[in-house]
């Protein structure tokens, strides 16, 4: 794999990357915020997320349950269908078009959606159209609109500094051209040196630029690499002078400088640090050290380096490979390496290779006491004795259903697996009153630091009957 120079990754995420968004009108509205909503052109109508869509309609959910003009209107919001025909119909990039039903009535909504972040929506300045004809205005959530208006005073400040970046970059680009003996031969002293944005995003190599230039000699077109030497200074690289009247003259560009690294790029140590030596290999030798087959046929190890080939060749993300020698033999391991804490790697999955080509697959080592593992409930989940389902219990306790079919709640057990599996905010107990008992799955929505009110969900008595929590 090839590596670009500092350059890409400063001035190339910075600058360039901007120049190909930029060339698109709808990326360029959606820069802002990478989740944000995007209505693509007339070619191919329709609205295009960037989260998942049923992640979006929560999250324009909650920014709507969020208003007071909604909640007075319409109570806890239970559905809400996007319009994406309307919504395209509406001016602006952001602004959308729902039909919303909730406990005390149905109305259409055409807002802004304002993206705060990429795991939440605000409601913008809006109207409500109720289902008999009565309208609301929608002011919006003033928070998000004052820090839009604060970001779009720092964007515009970034976009400042990212011309200054590029005309930085150009001023570097045009006096290492200026130096090379090929361009003071047939272009000159330099007039004119301009980027050409789309040949160069198409153009091979991430640190191959293309300018027209022109000089008191000629003018032609420069196609070549870029070397960052340092902040001050670029040198140029190889690449192919096309002349105005049609001759390609190919080059090799000027040679590294004294105390210039060599290879015309940044080494692995510049995008991922000493590998050889840094927490993460030390944590993970630790790891291999502990595990029985490596204690087997490599034994005490003595040396213990990171592959980065075979690493890269790896599937897993989080699989890496390690060159061993020990007291007893030596070989290659590739595994996954699984955070346990701060101090500590844990050998997952892999495979031991020997020196003499056998090749040992083996399952790793087991969860550590107390490590949270994918799938499991986190420690930090609502628990039994928690302030949240103790608000949950008064919740149902005042329900009207709740207390119809169960009456005085006399036991609630919260079901905490169930509920990390279940979808949303939905939460689950169990429940046993005077009247009876059943099983309850419900949205539980937050008032305030001191209560929680039931949404959308259902009571499964004993014998199998179920009720709509929305029933009263």
């Amino acid at each position: 794999m090839g590596w670009g120079n500092r350059r890409w990754a400063t001035f190339g995420c910075a600058v360039a990357m901007a120049w190909s968004l930029l060339a698109s009108p709808a990326m360029a509205a959606m820069g802002a915020q990478d989740n944000a909503n995007e209505k693509s052109g007339q070619a191919e109508r329709g609205i295009r997320f960037g989260i998942d869509r049923e992640e979006y309609d929560a999250q324009a959910r909650a920014a709507m349950q969020a208003d007071p003009v909604m909640a007075a209107q319409l109570g806890a919001i239970r559905k809400v269908t996007l319009d994406e025909a309307a919504s395209m119909d509406e001016p602006g990039p952001d602004v959308l078009v729902f039909d919303v039903e909730g406990s005390r009535g149905k109305g259409r909504v055409t807002a802004r959606f304002i993206t705060v972040s990429a795991t939440r929506e605000a409601l913008g300045p809006g109207t409500l159209v109720m289902a008999d004809g009565t309208r609301h205005v929608i002011e919006g959530d003033a928070d998000a609109l004052a820090a839009e208006q604060e970001g779009h005073a720092h964007d515009h400040e970034h976009d400042e500094d990212v011309e200054a970046g590029a005309g930085l970059f150009t001023r570097q680009a045009q006096e290492a051209a200026q130096r090379y003996p090929l361009i003071r031969q047939h272009i000159g002293q330099i007039t004119t040196f301009n980027i050409d944005t789309d040949a160069t995003g198409a153009a091979p190599g991430m640190n191959t630029f293309v300018f027209d230039v022109a000089g008191d000699k000629g003018r032609g077109r420069l196609q070549a690499d870029f070397i960052t030497v340092d902040a001050d200074t670029e040198r140029l690289g190889k690449g192919v002078l096309t002349l105005a009247d049609g001759r390609r003259l190919a080059f090799e560009g000027e040679p590294p400088g004294e105390g210039e690294a060599s290879g015309e790029g940044a080494g692995i140590d510049d995008l991922f640090g000493d590998m050889q030596d840094n927490i993460f290999t030390r944590q993970a030798r630790v790891a291999v050290q502990r595990y029985p087959l490596v204690q087997q046929h490599i034994g005490t190890l003595q040396t213990f380096e990171f592959d980065m080939a075979a690493t890269g060749e790896a599937e897993g993300v989080n699989e890496f490979a390690f060159a061993l020698v020990g007291d007893k033999g030596r070989g290659q391991i590739v595994a996954e390496f699984i955070t346990v804490d701060a101090d500590t790697e844990r050998l997952g999955k892999g495979v031991l290779t020997l020196a003499d080509g056998r090749e040992l697959p083996f399952e790793g080592e087991p969860p550590f006491p107390g490590e949270q593992v994918d799938g499991e409930v986190p420690e930090t989940f609502a628990r039994q004795d928690g302030i949240f389902v103790l608000q949950a219990n008064a919740a149902m306790q005042a329900h009207p259903v709740v207390r119809r079919h169960i009456g005085d709640l006399r036991e609630a057990v919260f079901d905490r697996d169930a509920s990390w599996s279940a979808e949303g905010e939905r939460y689950i107990f169990d429940l046993k009153g005077s009247k009876g008992q059943g099983r309850l799955e419900a949205e539980f929505i937050t008032v305030d630091a001191d209560s929680e009110r039931i949404g959308e969900g259902e009571l499964v008595m004993a014998d199998g009957t179920r009720y709509p929590l929305d029933s009263n």
